[in-house]
């Protein structure tokens, strides 16, 4: 009986006409592409922010231990500070002497020690951001990140002497560009 059973199925599967199912339709590879094309339509800006953003967090750091440098300035001088130099004294400023950010990066002789210079100006180590010192008065300093692209986002920092008060902002995704970089009162 097995026998019988199977040489009928073997029987069966040589007379059966087998239907090839292994290819892809055209339609079903247009809907692939297409879903694929709306996928990174969607996460390819959102990496591009994500390293903006990233790039913006070199600047707040920057711009912090700067504002904390400002504050033992004064405390120490009873002035307000105004060059690198002023900062040199209690935090390291480092710069980049090119304000290619692509140099800063390849160039071995291109980050300096910009701790006793008496400029009010001076890029990043990363030559991302361009730092200018901003006095207003005697009693406020504001320390600005001017990103060096068009796709950057700045930072800025405000230090006043009458409060005491130290303020950083960021820009928002939706202000790239050298221009939403302002003083701010703090």
């Amino acid at each position: 009986m097995a026998l019988t059973f199977k040489k009928q199925l073997i029987n069966y599967l040589s007379k059966r006409k087998f239907k090839s199912q292994s290819a892809f339709t055209l339609v079903e590879l247009i809907v692939v592409v297409v879903i694929i094309g709306i996928l990174s339509s969607i996460a390819i800006p959102s990496f591009q922010n994500a390293s903006d953003k990233a790039k913006q967090k070199e600047a707040s750091t920057l711009i912090g231990s700067y504002l904390k440098a400002a504050q033992a300035y004064y405390t120490e001088y009873g002035q307000l500070a105004y060059r690198a130099a002023d900062l040199g004294q209690y935090v390291a400023v480092s710069a980049c002497r090119y304000g290619n950010a692509q140099q800063c990066k390849t160039n071995t002789n291109a980050i300096v020690n910009y701790s006793n210079w008496g400029g009010t100006s001076w890029y990043s180590p990363t030559g991302n951001y361009q730092i200018r010192l901003i006095r207003s008065g005697s009693t406020r300093l504001n320390i600005l990140a001017y990103p060096r692209s068009a796709s950057g986002l700045g930072a800025v920092g405000c230090y006043s002497t009458t409060t005491g008060a130290t303020k950083l902002n960021e820009m928002a995704g939706n202000q790239k560009g050298t221009g939403p970089v302002r003083a701010i009162n703090c």
